[in-house]
């Protein structure tokens, strides 16, 4: 079930402002409401927070899980932080340095390997020399006093080397000279090709501790909260105040906090504007279904149902039946003892998880109880206990066992479904709103048969008038008190609106 929620209004003296969010964190049972707050404090958190989180993301792409070395030198989670972001910065710096070589050398590769140094050596003498590069058919209009030399050039390209200071000659372009020759860069382009994978190689050994940084990440996340927390409290003169929820069942507690602290602090009911938080209270034997709902990331809102008794109930139904076979339920059940041993042989208490597992074990070893199914065998070989504990309609020697199967998962699937309606009919009454999911239950019932007609067989399941009915009579109170808002003419006509959608879902309710 739902825990019901309490509206509080916190009121603390500035002295307070620093200690308050941490007695209520301590306290356990208040949900504060954050405010929009910035600060020095919070913008240097918040980089801190960045920081851990971009070193843990580097470490975790560089950890060598093959490797099982141990870290020898325990380091602190900043340190680590830190070294990381470190020796990052610095493998990006030879990245970059690498790219510009290579670009660089793909550049000038085609001029091939020469010295630029020799070029300089020769413009310092007196002898400036120009490399020029153009079209073949410019060459025909070179003029005749120009000195120059004819250089050898890849196909559909002229060359030359301009002796002296002279002006380019129309439709040739000079060529850059590079900083350095081209084996130079390629020799330093291995040299940081080298440094870098020792770079990577200092992250796979940083990565050992990469567990490190999930305590700093929350301790640091932590922190945050609480400086948001200081920082955005509403002031009025020398008070400030916190709003939050507290389970009503937890609101003396509080009350009693506040009284000892010297705090002002008023309760309310929850305004339908308000979005409290969910606080999921359940019987133990149904909370070990929260581990299907912590994989969903599934959480109800405050205002809607706890379905986690009937979701385990068919959950457990279903999955017995996909798995299908007992076999496969002894098999779970063997494994779920064997970890009970080690649980309690280590005198830890039994988590959720395994004792689902009991319940899914059981289910489905029930479920090949009742239709004969145990490791695939042949029926005829089963023990006659086996056989006599079968229910005839589901028994995997019965031809018709899969179409029972169908017709059983076919109720099911109606019986969810008026669960769901009944519900509302509840939750609306007396709101004549209640009248369409009157009408939605009226279409479940009715469309049960229309889908046996269709699907199953025709003949077996005809279309009943009752059924016809109870189609008709529903589509009509859905779509005339579906968008019910106190006048009936009004909701007619919104109902008309929609009577496309309200259609096309009456014909896909199953």
């Amino acid at each position: 079930m739902i825990a019901a929620m309490k509206k509080f209004f916190l009121v603390v003296m500035d002295k307070d402002v620093h200690k308050a969010p941490l007695h209520l964190r301590r306290l356990g049972i208040a949900h504060l409401e954050k405010f929009a707050s910035s600060s020095e404090t919070c913008a240097s958190i918040e980089e801190s927070l960045k920081n851990a989180i971009n070193a843990k993301s580097i470490l975790s792409s560089n950890a060598n899980r093959k490797n099982g070395k141990k870290s020898v030198e325990k380091l602190e989670a900043s340190t680590l932080i830190a070294s990381t972001l470190a020796v990052q910065s610095e493998i990006g710096v030879l990245q970059d340095r690498i790219l510009e070589m290579r670009r660089e050398m793909d550049r000038i590769r085609d001029w091939g390997d020469f010295s630029p140094e020799l070029f300089a050596d020769v413009a310092q003498s007196g002898l400036q020399l120009t490399l020029l590069e153009g079209q073949p058919r410019n060459m025909a209009g070179l003029d005749e006093s120009m000195e120059y030399l004819r250089l050898p050039a890849p196909k559909g390209k002229a060359r030359i080397v301009l002796l002296g200071a002279a002006c380019i000659p129309e439709g040739f372009e000079e060529f850059r000279m590079p900083a350095k020759g081209l084996s130079l860069l390629e020799r330093e382009t291995l040299e940081c090709e080298k440094a870098m994978l020792g770079k990577k190689a200092e992250l796979s050994l940083l990565a050992v501790d990469v567990n490190l940084l999930d305590g700093e990440i929350s301790k640091i996340e932590s922190s945050l909260v609480i400086e948001r927390l200081r920082a955005g409290m509403p002031q009025q003169d020398s008070m400030r105040y916190l709003m939050g929820y507290v389970p009503a069942k937890e609101v003396d507690a509080l009350k009693k906090e506040a009284a000892s602290r010297g705090w002002g602090l008023a309760i309310d009911d929850p305004s339908e504007g308000d979005m409290p938080p969910t606080k999921v209270e359940n019987h133990p034997a149904v909370r070990i279904i929260q581990p299907v709902f912590d994989f969903l990331g599934t959480v109800p809102g405050y205002r809607e149902y706890d379905i986690s008794s009937w979701f385990f109930i068919f959950f457990s139904l279903y999955f017995a039946m996909i798995f299908g076979d007992g076999g496969y339920g002894l098999i779970m059940l063997a494994g779920a003892l064997f970890a009970t041993v080690k649980t309690l042989r280590k005198r830890k208490p039994l988590p959720d998880f395994l004792k689902l597992v009991y319940v899914l074990s059981s289910a489905t070893i029930l479920w090949g109880l009742l239709t004969g199914s145990w490791f695939a065998l042949d029926f005829d070989s089963l023990p006659g206990f086996l056989r006599a504990a079968t229910i005839p309609a589901f028994a995997v020697d019965n031809p018709e066992a899969g179409t029972n199967i169908k017709i059983f998962c076919f109720i099911i699937g109606a019986l969810q479904l008026s669960i769901a309606h009944l519900k509302n009919i509840r939750r609306d009454f007396p709101n004549l709103k209640f009248l369409a999911q009157g009408g939605s239950l009226a279409l479940v019932v009715g469309m049960f048969n229309a889908v046996l007609n269709l699907v199953v067989d025709a003949t077996r399941f005809p279309l009943t008038t009752p059924a016809l009915a109870l189609i008709g009579a529903g589509f009509f109170l859905v779509l005339f008190f579906g968008n019910w808002n106190g006048n009936l003419l009004k909701s007619i006509v919104e109902g008309l609106k929609g009577i496309i959608p309200t259609f096309l879902s009456t014909v896909s309710v199953f």
